[in-house]
């Protein structure tokens, strides 16, 4: 089965931009940019020697890593098509490699690290290295491949480095696990390799005594956007023997590019596949609210007035006796108060009448059968504003498909977390959202069901946490699209989304600018596009936005920064004239370079 191109990897916290000085029509050298590194990683507390592959990393200066207790020293550059022996081209010369010896500190946690290079042409893209506890251990050189050849692996936990650099390569490597022993299979790679692992027992018989059977096997080839794609399984071995894992890489393709690394670890110390090093401000700067497996928490509503003004949060629609500490009617609730709870684990019997919720309410369940349907009852008045949220702390999409529809007190349907949009030949496409607002016209009773779109799975991992809550008009999501042409001004666009009916402004600010940069706001001319398409309801699942421009200039005689120099972007909300918080957006890394002009004067 074809599937989408090779996986993104998530956005960091930082976002690296080269800004050129401005000299006559000279222009900056080209960008670095890096292809792939191997080893993929290292252990703590190692020293690891590590190739970098990519183009223009000439006279590569430093090393730069997103979080502390890395450090990287260059020993060597070999420029594309250099060759250290020998006359015949081989794949690696298809790039510049930059030769590094990587110190890992030994209290750095591991998980995913992005590392960059800095050149005279400015910051490369990133690349993950993985930072593991586990021995290391590296793949042979030699083929090593079933039935006879496979790599013996040392005593586990271990963490196995290798590539895979010929079509149709795979890589095998042997273990003994004695009788009842569970273990943990784990593959993370590069963004060129989609691998697979494939476990494999003995069972030779009188035709083949060499024979292998396969007893497991996957590629993770489910894919959706913002999941993780790489492969991992476990397994419990009953019987006392040698096994085979195998590492392949989907499609029989390969290059020097397809690096991996293959944890094997006991399942009782499986822990997390890896994180990303994070700031210490991570929520804030990384706010994501369209999204199946963000965080709905008790304090959802608090969390939300943060990123609007909160004093008209508490605007008193109402008061309460301070002798009895009953509220009057028309009171309003504490908006800032925990959201109660409540569990539709074990779903209902049919014929029994659903629990009757106010809102906000956070429901918590779990479809463990096919076609179940979990109910809840509660009352809207005429212009009530309402949002669905849902979280899959399970599984999630597309193998748990949560599906919402809000039904009246006559069953007819009023809203479901579907988008149906009608394209251009005339067809349906449908979606489901994790988000989904809506008005009620009209006041009544109105029953919610929680079920799976497809009513034919069920089991223990289709948890949902689906909160129920009135609108609060804030800031959402910011986004930056960084646009540079060289010998030009640098221009960032910063996209803030109005999440449920925000009109407010919201007021953008860029601190800690190296000398001899400013920022000036701008216009821009949107693009021509074509007529729209029914787009159905589109209100209801994707937030509006706006888009702010910002432009970088770098005076003449700005001095040049050696090493980036962190910019802070910030973002705050304005509604009739009231200021909010102050909320974190971004950190760029900016650089100003020299022009090509002046190196060639060097």
């Amino acid at each position: 089965m074809l599937r989408p191109s090779r996986r993104l990897w998530s956005a960091l916290l930082t976002v690296l931009m080269a800004l050129p000085g401005i000299s006559g029509n000279a222009g900056p050298l080209p960008e670095p940019n890096l292809s792939s590194l191997f080893p993929l990683g290292g252990r703590s507390g190692a020293q690891v020697h590590v190739t970098l592959r990519g183009g223009h990393l000439a006279s590569a200066r430093a090393v730069w890593f997103d979080s502390p207790g890395l450090n990287a020293e260059i020993l060597s550059f070999e420029a594309k098509g250099e060759e250290k022996t020998g006359t015949e081209p081989s794949p690696e010369s298809g790039a510049d490699r930059l030769a590094l010896r990587i110190s890992i500190d030994p209290d750095v946690e591991p998980g995913e690290r992005r590392l960059r290079v800095v050149t005279p042409g400015g910051l490369s893209n990133s690349l993950p290295f993985w930072v593991h506890r586990e021995p290391v251990q590296m793949e042979s050189e030699s083929a090593h491949e079933l039935p006879d050849g496979a790599q013996a692996l040392k005593a586990y936990p271990l963490a196995v480095h290798g590539r895979i650099t010929r079509s149709g390569e795979v890589d095998d490597y042997s273990f003994h696990a004695p009788a009842g022993t569970s273990l943990r299979f784990q593959v993370v790679s590069s963004p060129a390799l989609d691998p697979a692992i494939t476990l494999y027992e003995r069972s030779g018989g009188w035709f083949d005594p060499k024979a292998t059977r396969r007893i497991a096997f996957n590629d993770e080839d489910v894919f959706y956007p913002g999941s993780s794609t790489e492969p991992a399984l476990s397994h419990r071995f009953d019987e006392g023997d040698t096994y085979f894992v195998r590492v392949s890489s989907f499609m029989g393709t390969a290059s020097p590019d397809h690096a991996y690394v293959l944890r094997v670890v006991p399942e009782q110390d499986r822990g997390k596949p890896a994180g990303s090093a994070q700031g210490p401000n991570p929520a804030a700067a990384n706010w994501e609210e369209r999204s199946w497996t963000r965080k709905l928490a008790t304090d959802r509503m608090k969390t939300l007035w943060t990123r609007a003004v909160p004093s008209l949060a508490s605007r008193p629609e109402g008061e309460s006796d301070s002798e009895t500490g009953e509220s009057t009617p028309g009171a309003k609730p504490d908006p800032f108060a925990p959201i109660p709870v409540v569990s539709l684990d074990g779903g209902q019997p049919p014929g029994t009448e659903p629990a009757r919720i106010t809102l906000p309410t956070l429901l918590t369940g779990v479809i463990q059968s096919p076609g179940e349907i979990h109910r809840v009852r509660f009352s809207a008045a005429v212009g009530d504003r309402i949002v669905l949220e849902v979280e899959t702390p399970g599984k999630t999409v597309p193998l748990f498909n949560p599906y919402l529809k809000l039904v009246d007190a006559d069953g007819v349907e009023v809203l479901t977390n579907v988008h149906s949009i009608l394209n251009s030949n005339s067809e349906i496409q449908k979606q489901i959202h994790p988000k989904t607002t809506h008005a009620f016209p009209r006041a009544g009773e109105f029953t919610l069901e929680i079920r799976d779109i497809t009513a034919t799975y069920g089991d223990e991992e289709m948890r949902y946490r689906v909160m129920v809550r009135p609108q609060v008009p804030h800031m959402g999501k910011v986004l930056d699209v960084l646009n540079l042409e060289a010998g030009r001004a640098g221009r960032l666009s910063v996209i803030t989304d109005q999440e449920e009916g925000f009109e407010g402004a919201i007021m953008l600010s860029m601190e800690g600018l190296p000398p001899g940069v400013e920022t000036v706001t701008a216009t821009e001319t949107e693009p021509v596009t074509p007529p729209a398409i029914n787009r159905g309801r589109e209100e209801r699942y994707v937030a509006q936005n706006k888009k702010a421009t910002f432009v970088l200039v770098a005076s003449p005689d700005a001095p040049e920064t050696p090493r980036p120099v962190k910019v802070r972007v910030s973002a705050r909300p304005v509604v009739e004239g009231l200021l909010g918080p102050v909320t974190p957006v971004k950190e760029l890394f900016v650089m100003v370079l020299p022009t090509r002009e002046a190196n060639r004067e060097e």
